[in-house]
């Protein structure tokens, strides 16, 4: 299925801010967040992490919000550019990351407003996620049955 999925959201008003430009830290700035996370997670007793749309534009699967998202370009009378599906989307880093903290006992829960599964095929244990909206891959539509 192609992740030219914009047609098939339900359409409301107010999505927000779209089009914001992405900011990047230096390196010596993500050293220390990284530095401060480390020990916030230390700290902890029990780790949630909640995902959006933003761990998976590594895969090649728009967001909604951001300079070339599925809502930004929407509001342009455009539609996304992409040249993959969600078949062919593989993990990316990112989610194999969350899945090596749950392996070493760092985070224990992951809540995702992801369809698109990679949380699922990256090996993610299913009885520790939680998929706000569904997974295109498990879920069918009331209306059309698909």
């Amino acid at each position: 299925m192609s992740v030219n999925y914009a047609e098939g959201l339900s359409p409301y008003e107010n999505k927000g801010v779209c089009g914001l430009p992405e900011l990047f830290d230096s390196p010596e700035d993500v050293a220390l967040k990284v530095k401060e996370l480390v020990g916030f997670i230390k700290a902890a007793r029990h780790v949630v992490v909640h995902t959006g749309a933003g761990v998976s534009t590594a895969a090649g699967i728009p967001d909604f919000r951001g300079p070339k998202g599925v809502w930004t370009l929407e509001k342009n009378g455009l539609k996304p550019d992409v040249n993959i599906t969600f078949d062919s989307a593989a993990p990316t880093l990112t989610h194999m990351a969350l899945v090596a903290l749950e392996s070493a006992g760092l985070v224990h829960y992951l809540v995702s407003q992801n369809i698109d599964g990679l949380h699922v095929r990256s090996g993610f244990p299913l009885n520790r996620l939680a998929e706000l909206h569904g997974n295109m891959y498990t879920e069918q539509c009331n209306s059309c049955g698909k």
